[in-house]
């Protein structure tokens, strides 16, 4: 379930890695602690501010202010299989002018997830407009994952945002900074990405990937079915290091949580212990990508958990 830390972290994350430094400023204190209140707040109906992120179901409303800003809303799932769905129950926006935008997936700091190149759609096929005309009108995402854009001065509208589920994920976006997830290509020619918003740990319990009868293997740069572990500040993983690549298969194992005392780590930072594989990715983004010819079935079943705060090596 999506919980106000992730909010408060995706604010400091927002503010930091994506606006000039002439216009960063700190989040003090009174302000983190409005933030927590806000975002555990849920009443039947409830206020959209400028910059906000959602995840509890329900009607939301907004109402324009004078002041000239671009706002943007977020909105995930509390689990990584659902879907985004937004229905328009009322909406006062002119169709002559600015309009209210919905876009399949997220932006931030000019990156997109899913990115443009692994998405089923068109950046175009994405980003739809509505306006006075659109009443009663419903958008699904392709992912748990969606946003809404607009001015401040829009004028108002009202959605209901609902998840449903869906049948075959691919792209998905952790709504917590611990769990577990499935990447599958079932069977088709497809890359999936798997986004956490925290340095985590990213521990293997069970994968098959290309050739079922070769055994788990590192370094498969060159094979056209791998899993690739990257880390980063931001949302594109074209801009992220890849801190390692797997392929082949390994049975069923229990993992333990992850230590960062007494641990054997190679140079590319896996940590190798009899219960299985775990690897520590320790900038602010995490992710996982399972890359498929379509020649095979791949799986990969994933447990993640938050590394210490102190963890950043990408600040």
């Amino acid at each position: 379930m999506i919980t106000s830390y992730l909010f408060l972290v995706f604010v400091m994350f927002h503010i930091v890695c994506c606006m000039p430094k002439t216009q960063q400023h700190k989040i003090n204190k009174p302000d983190m602690l409005e933030l927590r209140k806000r975002s555990d707040f849920h009443p039947s109906e409830r206020t959209l501010d400028c910059f906000d992120m959602v995840g509890i179901e329900g009607d939301y409303v907004y109402t324009p202010t004078e002041r000239r800003r671009q706002c943007t809303v977020y909105f995930i799932g509390n689990f990584m299989d659902e879907l985004v769905e937004f229905q328009i129950r009322q909406i006062d926006i002119p169709c002559n002018g600015n309009k209210l935008q919905i876009f399949d997936g997220w932006k931030l700091g000019g990156a997109v997830f899913p990115s443009e190149e692994e998405h089923a759609y068109s950046m175009e096929n994405r980003q739809f407009e509505a306006c006075g005309e659109d009443s009663d009108s419903v958008f699904i995402s392709s992912q748990n994952v969606a946003m809404l854009s607009f001015p401040t001065n829009i004028g108002s509208f009202k959605i209901t945002f609902r998840t449903r589920k869906n049948p075959k994920p691919c792209h998905a976006m952790a709504p917590d900074s611990s769990g577990e997830y499935d990447l599958l290509n079932y069977g088709e020619r497809r890359n999936c990405t798997f986004l956490v918003i925290y340095p985590v740990t990213i521990s293997i319990i069970q994968m098959t990937v290309g050739d079922p009868s070769i055994e788990t293997k590192l370094k498969c740069f060159s094979e056209p079915d791998q899993v690739q572990f990257l880390e980063g500040n931001g949302l594109d993983y074209g801009l992220m290091r890849t801190e390692q690549v797997m392929c082949g298969s390994t049975e069923t194992v229990e993992v333990q949580d992850y230590e960062s005392t007494n641990d054997t780590t190679t140079a590319a930072g896996i940590v190798c212990k009899r219960s299985g594989v775990s690897i520590p990715l320790q900038c602010q983004s995490s992710t996982v990508r399972l890359i498929s010819s379509g020649q095979t079935d791949n799986h990969v079943r994933i447990k993640f958990s938050k590394l210490s705060p102190s963890f950043n090596e990408c600040l």
